[in-house]
């Protein structure tokens, strides 16, 4: 039966002698099978998680008027507050269902006019609009620009684990993702009280964009992944983050690697009244990326399936879709 594995990545990041071989192929056999699994050894504070969930939570007990004030002024501004009744990712699939019980906030590295400008090519407007920031709470912004940091310097260090995996050189996809456009998110899942509508969900059935994505989440149940058409729970690993395959990587590995359907559910009992952070860091490539299929990926009896694409104007275009299916 498939299930969701523990890649531990410590020996690796710490050059131990044939870690990185081993945890490559670790990494390769929960790609190939069910496109999750939970990374451990990753060396990010826990100190800085827990911080990260408690400031986001003061955040979104704010007063509705005053997270508003920071939500996007326009469909083409992904940054900001986005509140109830705004998102239904089961939408993205063409699915009727009703709108997410759960709020958020997202930000990017382009507050720094330099990095926005390197970054910037024909097109990326969107993609590399400066932060919206909240007044409240003042420690907020500090403590998400140190866990983006983190974060961003973790996938630095996972990226050759990847190349590995996939039989490539170690500095394989440094030029690729060099001005890379990862995005940070909260989400904030409120307590259920009382019986919710029909099919709603704390997050509706989708897969992630990007490359990749690397989750941090209160131990709490409610995550769930679409293998062998059963819905299974990902595992909480305390410490751990549930890393999780995007349609880009899919396309880039020729669908050797697998973007996996996951949803978040509301969990029975006691759990449901309880509320729930977690904080995805979706990792993709530079705007002007060419995502052609890595040529190992490539054999006599699996020719190349996509046509090269713009990584950020591929990403674009399905956010539009999605924006456009919930109108």
């Amino acid at each position: 039966m498939i299930s969701v594995p523990t890649v531990d990545i410590g020996p690796a990041l710490a050059g131990e002698p044939g870690a990185v071989a081993r945890a490559a192929a670790a990494l390769d056999a929960a790609c190939t099978t069910s496109g999750f699994f939970v990374l451990t050894g990753h060396g990010v504070p826990s100190e800085l998680v827990e911080e990260v969930m408690a400031q986001g939570r003061k955040f979104f007990c704010l007063p509705f008027e005053e997270k508003q004030r920071v939500a996007p002024p326009g469909p083409e501004h992904y940054r900001g507050y986005l509140g109830m009744d705004t998102t239904s990712l089961a939408a993205t699939l063409g699915n009727e269902a009703p709108p997410d019980l759960c709020e958020s906030f997202n930000i990017n590295r382009f507050d720094d006019p330099a990095v926005r400008s390197r970054a910037y090519v024909e097109g990326a407007e969107a993609a590399v609009h400066p932060n919206l920031w909240p007044e409240n709470p003042a420690e907020l912004r500090p403590v998400l620009e140190r866990y983006y940091a983190e974060m961003e310097q973790l996938c630095v260090g996972l990226l050759p684990i990847f190349a590995g995996a996939l039989d490539l050189p170690s500095t394989w996809f440094d030029d690729k993702v060099a001005e890379h456009t990862a995005l940070l998110l909260l989400n904030w899942y409120p307590p259920v009280s009382g019986a919710a509508r029909p099919a709603q969900l704390r997050r509706g059935a989708h897969t992630d964009y990007g490359a990749f994505t690397i989750v941090a989440a209160e131990q709490i149940p409610g995550l769930q992944i679409l293998l062998d058409d059963n819905w299974v729970d990902v595992p909480a690993v305390p410490g751990g983050f549930v890393v999780n395959l995007g349609d880009l990587m899919a396309r880039w590995t020729n669908d050797r690697w697998v973007s996996t359907l996951h949803r978040v559910v509301i969990p029975d009992g006691a759990d449901q009244e309880r509320d729930r952070m977690s904080v995805p860091y979706f990792f993709q490539p530079s705007y002007g990326a060419l995502i052609e299929t890595i040529p190992t990926t490539v054999t006599t009896s699996r020719p190349s399936r996509y046509e090269p694409v713009i990584s950020g104007k591929w990403i674009t275009a399905k956010s539009m879709s999605m924006l456009e299916d919930q109108e």
